[in-house]
């Protein structure tokens, strides 16, 4: 299915339009408590963070953005096969860890309950 870039289709939002909704809602959301505490001293504040979101949407950062946006950017990046050797090999790895934590705790507990067994009698 091709998207033409004017193309809008009812009721269905782009992913990445979504994902900025939410942070840029929270750092308005702060800017407003901050303007409500320090009153007149917040407007650096906004001009500062307002510059700032200007020059980050100006950067890769906001091509990046935009490509997504426009449908540039089709699908999701691919994983090579050694990130998932990796993966394998952490799992493994990590698992082997927990079996000897276990092992350290039972044989702690074990010398625990000897040490209670002895003080009893």
């Amino acid at each position: 299915m091709t998207r033409d870039r004017h193309s809008h289709q009812t009721g269905s939002h782009s992913p990445a339009i979504a994902s900025l909704g939410r942070p840029l809602f929270f750092i308005v959301g702060g800017l407003v408590v901050v303007t409500f505490v320090l009153g007149s001293a917040a407007i650096p504040i906004w001009g500062t963070v307002g510059v700032f979101g200007w020059l980050t949407m100006k950067g890769p950062v906001g091509e990046a953005i935009a490509a997504r946006i426009h449908g540039e950017v089709e699908g999701e990046m691919a994983v090579p096969e050694e990130v998932y050797a990796e993966l394998d090999d952490l799992r493994t790895r990590m698992l082997e860890m927990e079996e000897r934590q276990d092992f350290a705790e039972r044989l702690l507990a074990d010398k625990k309950a000897e040490a209670g067994a002895e003080g009893a009698a």
